[in-house]
């Protein structure tokens, strides 16, 4: 659906992206991670018209837009967005509505993001959170083919953020595409079918869910006691790394972990913990220490 290449942007002499290239198909859900800094709301920021690269191309299903035109096709929520203080959600929604020439159904728009029940509340008395669900419902408004979501997490409480992670799927599940930004891995790699890891300014890892889920595991393995020789010859076997007398790291296939677990249980060392990294997490958390 869309396509963009060799996308770079500076400031001064400081790359702050460098050469991104990426596709999203049509339907998907593309996480866009990496730690803070590094690059993944400059993309938003481009991708919304906001601000201008050094140089890059886009193409929206086949036919070539400039970053401004994609505005006009997308739904977005960027950093935080503002509100007139003393109007309620309903009608900052309406003035939004008359502004963007559509008709919605703006109570049933603030039923989908949890905020049927707010009243006449000013938008002034918000919390975060219900802040961020009204970004969110100006970001649906026009019904998008296309959604672009800048950390849409922030400042949610455990019910909000798991209602607003049903809401997204249930808007993927009926054709919306939707990329959405964040630093917090746990975040996207519940919803997410395509990743896009970016660290200092350039790509580190492009994979999709599929992939990731068939790709090697590191698993680490901690034990109340040391390894017998049967254990021992099973993990050198697989060619693991012994961290200390009671702890032992694989790099195995998924389907490889369920049977050297139980083969290590019947050899009598029974592992305590288990950690499971895939290549995703591994790759994150090496590029954030």
């Amino acid at each position: 659906m869309l396509s963009i290449k060799d996308l770079s942007l500076k400031y001064d002499n400081e790359y702050i992206l460098s050469d991104i290239s990426f596709t999203v198909k049509r339907r998907e859900i593309l996480g866009l991670l990496g730690p803070n800094g590094a690059g993944k709301s400059s993309i938003i920021k481009i991708l919304a018209g906001l601000v201008k690269p050094r140089s890059g191309s886009l193409t929206l299903d086949e036919e070539s837009l400039s970053f401004e035109d994609l505005r006009a096709k997308c739904g977005y929520l960027i950093d935080s967005p503002s509100y007139y203080p003393h109007l309620s959600a309903f009608n900052n929604l309406k003035l939004i509505e008359r502004i963007n020439y559509t008709k919605v159904d703006c109570k049933k728009l603030l039923g989908l993001v949890g905020l049927g029940d707010v009243g006449k509340k000013k938008v002034r008395h918000f919390s975060t959170g219900m802040k961020q669900r009204l970004s969110i419902a100006t970001a649906i408004m026009r019904s998008p083919e296309l959604l672009i979501l800048d950390e849409p997490f922030n400042g949610l409480d455990p019910n909000g953020y798991q209602d607003i992670i049903n809401l997204l799927k249930d808007l993927n599940a009926c054709g919306t595409t939707i990329i959405v930004s964040s630093h917090l891995l746990d975040e996207l790699e519940q919803f997410a079918t395509a990743f896009v890891l970016i660290n200092k300014g350039k790509i580190a890892l492009n994979i999709s869910k599929t992939n990731l889920m068939k790709s090697n595991r590191k698993v680490t393995l901690t034990f109340s006691k040391d390894f017998n020789a049967s254990a021992e010859a099973l993990i050198m076997e697989k060619e693991g790394i012994f961290i200390s007398n009671r702890v032992v790291e694989l790099t195995i296939k998924p389907e490889e972990i369920g049977p050297i677990i139980n083969a290590l249980v019947v050899s009598g060392s029974i592992p305590i913990n288990i950690e499971t990294h895939t290549i995703l997490q591994d790759t994150y958390f090496e590029l954030a220490r």
